[in-house]
């Protein structure tokens, strides 16, 4: 639905500055940057499908198709166990419902415009408060032209009350499918993508960006990551282990005399069990009957 968000773009545009823009203006500058992005989409889907084998590229480039089509490119990766072209198809669905409410509204929008009346309403942009002319049908309007009362119905429910609630669904489809789209073609930047997507109608140059990337499941592409991490960190952790470090543990074990008992295996080396013995036994020990030499100062 890129085309109606021109649209409506350039009439938000026109209402911020204040200015009356013809519908006619606003429709066709919305087509022609809606056809500038289309063109992108179509030849960045028909040269995906090219590549990864998939038939019927016709419908890259045919309206409502070419959303199906997406899931088909997409169809690597699923969502919470739902095939991307059931998804897909869904969403052709919802958005061909959305284009005929549009069309009807726009019809509805040109019978009464003559009748709108514009009214001065303050809102607040940028943080300062600005007036605007807001348009709006007199209350009168269903009683004083009965035959255009279909139009004025659509002009103040249809696109407030019901399209919008049915976008808000094409756009969740829409959110799903794109990420699934880029997770297979851009798993890297598939985020920003997405969101840029969501921000802005730009969803054609960025399918055109990624036509040439090989399409990849994304949790292959996540196992893959880890395991690069891995051995990088296992590739670190073997660049700085100190390759001297064995050499110098046996070295201590085995080379430094310094670091051996010469007595280990036998502590006494006079063959003495007994570890208490008199150390000065070879120079002789004091006979049991020796008297004291201090005896006699003693007392």
């Amino acid at each position: 639905m890129d085309f109606f968000e021109y649209a409506s773009l350039v009439d938000s545009i026109a209402e911020a500055s204040n200015m009356q823009t013809p519908l006619w203006l606003s429709m066709l500058v919305g087509g022609l940057c809606f056809a500038i992005v289309y063109v992108f989409q179509a030849v960045g889907l028909y040269v995906i499908a090219g590549r990864a084998g998939y038939g019927k590229r016709w419908m890259a480039f045919v309206p409502f198709f070419n959303t199906y089509y997406i899931g088909v490119c997409a169809q690597k990766n699923k969502f919470l166990g739902i095939k991307t072209e059931n998804l897909a198809l869904g969403a052709a669905i919802l958005e061909f419902v959305l284009f005929i409410g549009y069309v009807i509204y726009y019809i509805a929008l040109a019978y009464v415009t003559p009748y709108l009346d514009y009214v001065p309403n303050d809102v607040q942009y940028l943080n300062q408060i600005i007036t605007i002319q807001v348009a709006q049908l007199p209350a009168n309007f269903a009683s004083l032209h009965p035959e255009l009362a279909w139009a004025g119905w659509c002009y103040n429910y249809l696109a407030t009350y019901i399209l919008r609630w049915v976008d808000l669904v094409f756009l969740f489809a829409s959110v799903i499918i794109l990420n699934c789209f880029f997770q297979t073609y851009s798993a890297r930047h598939y985020f920003i993508f997405t969101i840029a997507c969501i921000l802005l109608p730009i969803q054609g140059i960025l399918i055109f960006i990624v036509r040439n990337n090989k399409g990849m499941n994304y949790a292959e592409y996540t196992r893959k990551l880890q395991e690069q991490l891995y051995r990088q960190y296992r590739n670190q952790q073997d660049y700085y282990q100190n390759p001297y470090q064995n050499n110098y543990n046996n070295y201590n074990n085995y080379n430094n005399p310094y670091n051996q008992n010469p007595y280990q295996n036998n502590p006494n080396p006079n063959g003495n069990q007994n570890s208490s013995a008199d150390p000065f036994s070879e120079y002789g020990s004091k006979p049991k009957d020796d008297k004291d030499p201090f005896d006699e100062f003693k007392n």
